[in-house]
């Protein structure tokens, strides 16, 4: 069973341009050093759009 994303809206810093995340994929896709991050990149100029950034991993 999938639970739909709840739809999101981000606006891009560099070129302004609004987007949903549901239009886009993320950038980050649950690497190995998972931390919950979320990142995108802009439709529109290509530019990262962190919503959320990596945390410090922890030594």
């Amino acid at each position: 069973m999938f639970t739909q994303k709840k739809e999101k809206f981000y606006c891009c810093k560099t070129c302004g341009f609004e987007f949903s995340n549901l239009d886009v994929e993320r950038v980050c896709s649950n690497c190995f050093a998972c931390t919950g991050c979320e990142v995108y990149t802009c439709p529109s100029c290509g530019s990262e759009v962190v919503v959320k950034p990596m945390k410090k991993m922890q030594s």
